[in-house]
């Protein structure tokens, strides 16, 4: 019983050192409906919970900080998919970054962090990275990469997934990274 009420209290913290995020997030995506931003910010908090045993304690503060965005971000997929409004919001993790860093980070240290990741793309990843980082939509994307926009939703996915690895290897190789 003292596991389950040591891993409650933990992610007590957690919601604490990052509420003021989530809450921001869900305002943002609900565009300032204080209902629905309401709703978001509890499932957010649902999806976290139940996701709680995916992270691992040993990660720095701004991986944490990636891993709530993550979860509010698959929150609103989620709804939008839900609700029939999929890519209605096309603005996606540009935004959310932005947000997140003022949480964890100067915005300078972000700007370099995701340039010192671009390192280990291709030339062709680099160049969708630089323009998923620009605020673009996707649409807009595929426009200027003569691309259809699911190609490039599947390719910034595969980004991502590659950024991630390669910060988890990271961490793992450079335990006090913080």
């Amino acid at each position: 019983m003292a596991d389950d009420r040591t891993t409650y209290n933990n992610f007590e913290l957690l919601v604490g050192r990052h509420r003021g995020l989530i809450r921001r997030l869900c305002w943002w995506r609900s565009s300032g409906d204080e209902s629905l931003c309401d709703d978001l910010v509890q499932d957010c908090y649902l999806a976290m919970w139940e996701h709680y045993g995916t992270l691992r304690p040993d990660i720095v503060k701004l991986q944490e900080a990636a891993w709530v965005v993550w979860q509010c971000r698959s929150v609103f997929s989620h709804r939008d998919r839900k609700h029939g409004n999929e890519g209605a919001h096309t603005h996606r993790d540009r935004m959310m970054v932005d947000i997140a860093d003022d949480d964890v980070r100067d915005s300078g240290d972000v700007a370099e962090t995701l340039d010192e990741l671009a390192t280990i793309l291709t030339p062709e990843e680099q160049l969708l990275f630089s323009l998923m980082r620009q605020d673009l939509t996707d649409g807009e994307i595929a426009e200027r990469l003569h691309l259809k926009p699911r190609t490039v939703r599947e390719k910034q996915r595969q980004i991502i997934e590659k950024l991630r690895q390669h910060s988890r290897n990271y961490t793992i190789t450079q335990p006090n990274n913080q």
